[in-house]
Formats: C-alpha cells, sequence, structure tokens
C-alpha cells in the first residue's frame, strides 16, 4: 500500500492510496474464502462446493465486495494521516492501475490556525435594571389585552379602531392587478385599522388620513412610497386610495380592580407592578446572557484568520436551511408561500453558512485543546431543548434518533460547541454600561 498526497487548497487535499497487484489479489482470495464458507450451490452444502463454482456463481459480488475491503482499508489509512486532521470526505473513486487498485479521495481537512494565548475576554453589557416607565408599559400591555372596544357614533380620533375598506391605484391602474397576492397594498373590502397609529404595517396614508372621517364618509387619500420601498413596482411611487369608513370602536381600557387582579392571581396593583418587574428584570438578564456568549465568542476570535473548507460551508448551509424551512412551515405558511420565498431563504443561508462554519471550526480547535467532551448530561439537555422547540415529546423525539445517525452526530456536536461556548463566556469578564434605546 501507498500513499500520495496533493495540495489541492489550504483546506482541500487529492489523497491516492494504492494498492499493488499482491495486495488485490490477497483481499479478493479473503473475500473468495469468506463466499465458498457461505455460499449456497445446488447439490452441495454450505462450505463443500468447489472454489472454482462458487467464483463463477458470485463472480459479481465477489468483485463488488472486494472492493469494497480495499476501500474500508484505504479508509482507515486516510484516517491514519498525521499530516493533518480530517474534516470530511468529499468525494471517492477507484481505479485499475498495473493490476493493482487505486482509491482516490477528495478530503477536506481542518485548517491550521494559533488559537488566542488567552481565551478571557471583556464584554460591555447594558446594565440590569428595570425603570417605572418599563413596568407602566408592561401595566398597559395586560390593560390593553383586556380592553372593551365600543362602537361610537362620531369623527374618528387618533387610537380609534376602525373597520374600512379601500382601492389603490397608482399611475390610474388598480395596485390589486398589478400585486395580486399582496391586498393590503392593493384592495380590502373589510379591514380594522388603529387610526394613527405610526407602527402599523399598512398604508400610513390610509392610517392617518381616516382620522376627522365619519361611518359611512368616503375620501381619498394619498400615501407615497419610499424609494427604497422592498416591493419595486411601488417604490417611489404615489398612490390614491379611495377609502370609505363602515365602523368606528372607541378602545375603554379596563379598571385594575379586583376583578382584574383576580386573573393573576394577585390582590393589589403594586404586587401587579412587583411580578412586571421580576420578569422583565429576568427577561434583560437572560438576554445579557445570551449576548454575554456572543461577545466573548467575536472577542477571542477577533484577528483570526481561518480558511474555511468548503463542505463546512455547505453543511453549514443545510442545517441552517433545514431549520429555516421548519419554522418557515410551523408558522403556517403554505407549500406555494415556501417556493415564492426559497430565493430569499438561500440567500440568507449562504450569508450565514461561513460566518457560523468558521466559529464551528474555532470552537472545535477549543475543545479540542481544552479536552471539552460531551457527556450523557449534556446530550440529554440538547434533546429536551430540541423536543421542546419542535413541540413534541422528548421520547417520541428520542425515538426519531435512534432511527438517524447522522443527526445524533449533528446533535452531538451541536452539544459540543454549545459546551465549549459556555466555557468561553465564564471565562468573560463583564463590564456594564448605560443601556442605549
Amino acid at each position: 500500500m501507498n500513499t500520495n498526497i496533493e495540495n489541492i487548497s489550504s483546506t482541500r487535499r487529492k489523497i491516492e492510496i494504492g494498492f499493488d497487484a499482491k495486495e488485490v489479489s490477497d483481499e479478493k482470495a479473503s473475500t473468495l474464502a469468506d463466499f465458498v464458507k457461505n455460499a449456497k450451490i445446488q447439490g452441495f452444502r454450505p462450505g463443500k462446493a468447489p472454489v472454482a463454482m462458487v467464483e463463477k456463481s458470485y463472480a459479481k459480488d465477489i468483485a463488488e465486495y472486494t472492493n469494497r475491503g480495499l476501500s474500508q482499508k484505504a479508509v482507515a489509512e486516510l484516517n491514519k494521516i498525521k499530516d493533518f486532521d480530517l474534516f470530511a470526505i468529499v468525494d471517492m473513486k477507484d481505479e485499475d492501475a498495473d493490476g493493482g487498485k487505486k482509491i482516490i479521495f477528495m478530503a477536506d481537512i481542518y485548517p491550521s490556525f494559533e488559537l488566542p494565548a488567552d481565551l478571557k475576554a471583556t464584554v460591555e453589557l447594558p446594565e440590569v435594571k428595570v425603570t417605572d416607565e418599563e413596568v407602566q408599559n408592561g401595566v398597559n400591555y395586560y390593560l390593553n389585552q383586556r380592553a372593551a372596544y365600543n362602537e361610537v357614533d362620531r369623527e374618528v380620533r387618533k387610537g380609534d379602531f376602525v373597520r374600512i375598506g379601500y382601492n389603490g391605484q397608482v399611475d390610474g391602474k388598480d395596485i390589486s392587478e398589478i400585486l395580486p397576492d399582496m391586498p393590503m397594498f392593493g384592495r380590502q373590502s373589510s379591514t380594522w385599522e388603529e387610526a394613527g397609529n405610526e407602527a402599523a404595517p399598512g398604508v400610513q396614508g390610509i392610517v392617518q388620513g381616516i382620522i376627522g372621517m365619519n361611518k359611512g364618509d368616503k375620501k381619498t387619500v394619498s400615501h407615497e412610497f419610499p424609494k427604497e420601498f422592498a416591493t419595486p413596482e411601488l417604490a417611489g411611487k404615489k398612490a390614491d386610495y379611495e377609502v370609505e369608513v363602515f365602523e368606528v370602536r372607541e378602545k375603554s381600557l379596563p379598571e385594575i380592580d379586583e376583578e382584574f387582579l383576580k386573573a393573576f392571581e394577585l390582590k393589589t396593583k403594586e404586587e401587579l407592578e412587583e411580578r412586571i418587574r421580576k420578569d422583565i428584570l429576568a427577561d434583560k438578564t437572560q438576554h445579557n446572557e445570551v449576548m454575554k456568549r456572543q461577545k466573548a465568542i467575536e472577542a477571542v476570535m477577533q484577528g483570526i484568520q481561518i480558511d474555511v473548507p468548503e463542505s463546512a460551508v455547505e453543511e453549514e448551509k443545510n442545517i441552517i436551511l433545514e431549520d429555516m424551512m421548519m419554522r418557515f412551515m410551523s408558522s403556517g405558511a403554505s407549500r406555494a408561500d415556501l417556493e415564492n420565498s426559497k430565493e430569499a431563504l438561500f440567500e440568507s443561508a449562504a450569508r450565514d453558512a461561513e460566518i457560523r462554519a468558521r466559529m464551528k471550526i474555532f470552537l472545535n480547535r477549543v475543545a479540542k485543546a481544552n479536552e471539552i467532551k460531551v457527556d450523557n448530561e449534556d446530550m440529554s439537555r440538547l434533546v429536551w431543548q430540541e423536543s421542546m422547540r419542535m413541540r413534541i415529546k422528548p421520547d417520541d423525539f428520542i425515538k426519531s434518533l435512534k432511527k438517524d445517525q447522522g443527526k445524533i452526530n449533528r446533535m452531538r456536536s451541536e452539544a459540543l460547541v454549545q459546551k465549549t461556548i459556555n466555557f468561553i463566556a465564564e471565562k468573560a469578564d463583564v463590564k456594564a454600561v448605560e443601556e442605549t434605546k
């Protein structure tokens, strides 16, 4: 057996592992002997049929198993090479060579780079505190959840909820004909708008224009779409909308009384405010933990150049796409919606894949250098997290995993990544800074 290595790039190698004629002959003889032991030839007991007859009857299978045996030996030899750390076998083929056999691998390898001398980073995080304004916003959120909407016979005021119908035109042509799949910007026979809401996702010309109208009124309002508007058919265009008001409702917030507080199993407004304060504090603390992990990794990787193997980027892209599509479909989107969004999903996955692949390679090197291992507790935690994310029972998720070794390997790799991130984050020094709004 002989080995030849050719550098294709900094992260790709072409490896040829050759077997001479005697090695191929020996492998074939070993394979043939196994077939003789188990071959079923009419008129002979297993293991008693003539060798020549077995060889002739099973010629195709013997050749296939001989090649498989040589390939397995070549893979074992490939894994022994000390010149590099193997990342993935990208392609494998075999060629006959002067009575022998040559197994040719195209393989990606882990890039060579130096880890920083110190994995300790200083990260800036917002000071964790809760303002009275944030608490009041929380109270308002619960009040709005339980608000009553009473029909009124007066002109529309800011904050009213108004049922309207409208039809828009650009350059004298109905927008509903130009963009039939986007009724929000074209025609609505009956829809609700919060008058004057500057954060409303619809057409602001309508949202603001209905203020001052009465039930039964009709009016033409205009809206200028910005030049950078995501829909090119409307970008930079002025649209005219014929609007009709069908119903006006005034929002009425409830009192914070005994009945209101009963829903929270509380007795006083102060108890409600304290609960909201604690919830906001917990959310901010959790957010800071996530940001600490992210910033610590970014800091220790600063300035490190890592050549990422092509197969690593491709693998990450597939993982990202699978996750995107799962979330997309679970949101209630149809296959048609998915098809329409496919190009955008692919672009987004391609952008993120190289960044994630580079980070994972760095973290794997850190894990190896610091002897970080994945244990059963790490896997159990990840299984529970994944089952919760997918909204299935952990036992059912485990059953599905047993049928997919590839997914188990990916989860083990992910568990190692998360454990290594924690290892780096725990070393970080946190500098509290004033929270920006």
